[in-house]
Formats: C-alpha cells, structure tokens, sequence
C-alpha cells in the first residue's frame, strides 16, 4: 500500500518518500506557487540591484535596458518577490498604437523555476494591460526556438554570432571594401538614415512588403508593424540606421549601441532586413564602420534573412577576417497569437 506525500508549502522543495513493492522511491517535489504566495509589482530604480541577480550569462543584456525600460512610455516591467527578495522579471510594451502588447522578457531565478513564478507574471501584467489599454487584440514576442502550441509564426530571422578581432575596425573594413572594388564585385555605399528618413523608407509598402519579414520591424529581440507610433518609440533609442539607398532601397539595418553583458563582452546588435545579397554585405560593412573604438573580447550579434545565412557566414569569416562566436541560438521565431492565450 502507497503511503501519500507529505503537504508541502509552496516556497518548499521536498523529497518524498513512497513505498511501493517493498521499496523506497525518492521524489523530488516541486509545489506551484499561488498568487498569495508572492508579492507582484511594478518595478523601480531601486530594484535594479536585486534583478541584476537574476542576470549571469552572456546572452543577458538586461543592465543595458532596464533603467530606459522604465522610462519608455507604456512600458511596463513587472517583478515577482519572494520574502522581499527578486525572484522573477517580465517586460512588456505596448505597441502598434495599442493594439498589441509586446512581451519582451521573462526571467525567473534558477532555483525557483518550474513553481509558476512565469505563469503567475505573465497573468499579472496581461491583467494590468488589458486594464489599461481594453483595445489590445494581440501580444507578440520574439523567441529562439521552435514552440508547438498553435502560435501564428510571422517569420524568422537567422541569427549569426561573430567575434570581431581586437584591432581598428574601421580600417579592416575600408580594406575589405577596397579588395570588393578591386574584384569588381557590386558595392553601394550606404547611407546613415535621418529620422525623416526613417519614416519615409520603414513606411514605404514596397519596403514594407519585400525587405521585412512578414512586414514587421525587429529591434534586438521586440518586434513592431512599420507605424509612426513605432517608429517613434525607436526612434527615441540609440540606434544606428543604415540603408543601400533612400529610393528603391533593398537593404535596411538597425544597429543597437554597443553594451557589457555580464561576462565583460561588448556586444554589438545588428537586425538587418533584405535579400540582395551585395547590397547586405555593403549595409553590414558600414554598421561596423560605425562602431565606437573598441577593446577586447567583442561580440557582433547579426541576424539576416535566412536565404543569405550561408553567405554572409563565408563573407563574415573568409572575406572580412571575423571569428565564429559561441552560437547560443540558430533563429529569431517571430510570433504573434490572442492576448488571451498563455505561454508560461
């Protein structure tokens, strides 16, 4: 006869015992938390240091975001504390002139994963946005991996990992340019784009239509539809814009601004958008001119169209002298689905 688990508290992890057959069998238990369990809330200034805690590898970028998160206008980032204590972090926005929330972050610490500290966020800040904003239809998110739960994926993006050697940067690539010339292979010399700019080329239908994946903007993991209400939440940001050129453009890109992750990396994010191989190469080329001096160990983050991924691959290593980095992911899933459904 079965002897029944013990009860557990919730912020509990136990082992328990069941005899069956004559032997003992030990489980380790894990309970769901409740919502009287954990004190959800807004975050502050204040909190940075406690969610800096949940933060400890290369592909978080946190620190660089979380202060201009709280200032971004119908941005909202919510905690989940546990005794006082930071055990949990979702990020959303709302975008597409309200009709989207765009869920941004997830992050629960290590040993508390798996009791429903996610779930809990996420039923948290839909409530409030749903509150705040009762036109909102959709939410989308940016993710790394296949998911299998009906989502309507919008498209995806190839994402490339590169180490840049420490020496002028600059001066590689005007060498790299010279030996295209040479070659007589295509070259454009892009352009940097003026926020008028921006707006005349990210709203213009043939842009819109055949460079971005599924019509949409993606911006170091967010992901916007091509409207002025975004493109003003972007364009208050630190962004680098490049284009081939202003009229029948055929390659656009967006250039985060260099930032630490936690292992002292500096890493450099490039979305890039189009499929005309030489005029990708040419934007690509002058996002790395653009590039503030650097010291040692950075990190470019290039994500392309996935047709061109093999290519540029060989342009990055072979042609401009780049390293492979550590490859965390293959893809940017672009996703899209009901507010009412959930995924944590």
């Amino acid at each position: 006869m079965e002897n029944g688990p013990s009860v557990l508290t919730a912020a509990e992890k136990k082992y328990v015992q069941i005899e069956k057959d004559g032997l003992a069998v030990v489980f380790e238990v894990y309970q769901y938390y409740s919502e009287s369990d954990l004190d959800c809330c807004l975050a502050t200034e204040k909190d940075f240091g406690h969610v800096q805690s949940l933060y400890n590898d290369e592909t978080d970028y946190m620190s660089s975001v979380y202060h201009s998160w709280l200032r971004e206008r119908n941005h909202v980032v919510f905690l989940a504390k546990l005794h006082g204590q930071v055990i949990g972090l979702v990020s959303s926005h709302i975008v597409d002139d309200g009709q989207t929330v765009l869920m941004q972050c997830v992050k629960v610490a290590a040993s508390e994963r798996g009791k429903g500290v996610g779930r809990l966020m996420y039923k948290h800040i839909v409530e409030l946005a749903t509150t705040r904003f009762p036109q909102l239809k959709k939410q989308s998110f940016v993710t790394d991996h296949k998911l299998d739960r009906g989502l309507c994926v919008l498209g995806t993006q190839s994402l490339i990992s590169l180490q840049v050697p420490s020496i002028n940067v600059p001066t590689l690539t005007s060498e790299v340019i010279s030996n295209m010339k040479k070659r007589g292979d295509e070259y454009y010399e892009p352009i940097p784009l003026q926020p008028d700019d921006v707006r005349s080329i990210f709203l213009n239908r043939t842009v819109i239509d055949t460079l971005l994946p599924d019509g949409r903007i993606v911006q170091r993991g967010s992901v916007f539809k091509p409207l002025e209400s975004n493109l003003d939440i972007l364009l208050k940001r630190d962004i680098v814009w490049r284009a081939d050129r202003k009229g029948k453009t055929r390659a656009v890109s967006l250039g985060t601004a260099p930032y630490r992750d936690p292992m002292g990396n500096c890493v450099f994010r490039i979305n890039m958008f189009g499929q005309d191989l030489s005029a990708v190469k040419s934007v690509f080329l002058s996002q790395l001119q653009s590039l503030p001096p650097l010291q040692n160990n950075v990190i470019c983050l290039l994500s392309v169209n996935p047709s061109l991924s093999p290519q540029i691959w060989e342009f990055c290593i072979n042609e401009i002298g780049l390293e492979k980095g550590k490859q965390y992911w293959n893809d940017e899933i672009i996703v899209e689905d009901d507010i009412s459904q959930s995924y944590y």
